[in-house]
């Protein structure tokens, strides 16, 4: 029999399926975190039909959702999910992934008061507001993913004079990008009807949400009396029913020579791979991971990312930041950026560094990697835990 110091220390990561299509920031960070620990065995929750992570023998497939589902398991689903962890699960450490709200918060504090299991909680995406954040959050360790959502927890404790628990601040994944071919980036043009010659600028966002659309129609209509050839490209997921509302709102008042809209483009990089420059003048995540994965994406790419400069998005690292959502301040960047080729290698070259040094998922995985292990050895020395 092993002797117990040479047994790896296990973690649960408890989220919705970790199932394709990987399309949720949510499902991203999980797989991408556990196909990249070393030293810890993971559990991740799944479905019956889903393929396995990786070929790597640590990470067990804990099917207990019945399908892959929405973008929020339905409540049964969520009983089946807390049900199996209130009585299966061994794993040293458990790791909440979700969007906060007071009901999961709630099973989830239960479950680990009755098993006695160490958590770490990571805000997969912020609530509308931290408001009594004690009924919000429960891990022993919170991770928020950036220094944005980091102070408003700490602002929101302090307004009730409390103390907050331990916070870190990891940043989310990203997995290394496959570069995409000439021809891949032609066929994803042609699909869209653009000109070969077109300069093309995409807004990878939703439509309902923030002002990111209102404001990138606002910069396409600027854009085309400044860049003859300019396209922008708005290739939005549909999130709620209003989507091709919006979508045929904002396409009624611009010049539909000069814009395209894309409602899940089946690869969406092929297309940014293609373009002059993405553009993200978003300054409402709810909903998102706090940096949108298919930024850090584009960066590694080495497509020139143009953002703004608030909320969680301000922890981008060598992008171009825009401090407002005034549509003539977009302008000139843009130009920059698409004239000036020596511009766009600096800030393309300068982008991967940044997505290498802070987001790349063996680096996260290692920073989880650690808390995982500390957090295990303490409830081990607190004893009454399984084997």
């Amino acid at each position: 029999m092993e002797s117990s110091a040479l047994v790896l220390p296990s973690v649960l990561f408890v989220s919705k399926p970790v199932a394709p299509p990987f399309h949720d920031g949510t499902k991203c960070l999980v797989r991408d975190i556990a196909t990249h620990l070393t030293r810890v065995r993971a559990t991740v929750l799944s479905t019956p039909s889903a393929p396995a992570l990786g070929a790597s023998s640590r990470i067990q497939m804990a099917r207990v959702y019945s399908n892959a589902g929405a973008f929020a398991p339905g409540l049964s689903e969520n009983l089946r999910a807390a049900l199996w962890v209130l009585a299966r699960s061994r794993a040293d450490v458990w790791h909440f992934v979700f969007a906060p709200n007071r009901r999961t918060s709630g099973v989830g504090r239960w479950l680990g008061r009755i098993r006695r299991r160490p958590i770490v909680q990571t805000i997969a995406s912020p609530p509308r507001s931290f408001d009594d954040p004690r009924k919000l959050l429960f891990g022993e360790v919170v991770v928020a993913q950036s220094r944005w959502t980091r102070a408003a927890i700490e602002a929101a404790y302090a307004a009730n004079g409390d103390a907050p628990p331990r916070l870190e601040v990891i940043p989310p994944p990203v997995t290394p990008v496959i570069e995409r071919s000439v021809a891949c980036q032609k066929r994803a043009r042609a699909e869209l009807e653009i000109p070969e010659n077109a300069r093309v600028f995409v807004y990878p966002g939703d439509l309902e949400t923030s002002r990111g659309a209102e404001v990138s129609a606002a910069i396409a209509g600027r854009l085309g009396s400044a860049v003859p050839d300019a396209l922008v490209v708005f290739a939005y997921r549909r999130k709620t029913a209003r989507a091709p509302e919006v979508a045929e709102r904002l396409a009624a008042r611009l010049d539909p020579a000069r814009v395209r809209f894309a409602c899940e483009v089946p690869d969406v990089l092929a297309l940014i791979a293609s373009a002059e420059a993405v553009i993200f003048p978003v300054d409402d995540l709810f909903g998102k991971v706090d940096v949108p994965i298919v930024l850090l994406e584009s960066m590694a790419l080495g497509v020139p990312v143009v953002a703004y400069d608030g909320g969680p998005l301000s922890d981008l690292s060598d992008v171009e930041r825009v401090p407002t959502l005034d549509a003539d301040a977009w302008i000139p960047p843009l130009l920059r950026l698409s004239a000036d080729a020596e511009a766009r290698r600096e800030r393309a070259a300068a982008q991967r560094r940044a997505v290498e040094q802070r987001h790349s998922a063996q680096r996260v995985a290692a920073a989880y990697e650690a808390l995982y292990e500390e957090l295990a050895r303490q409830g081990r020395r607190r004893g009454g835990r399984e084997a």
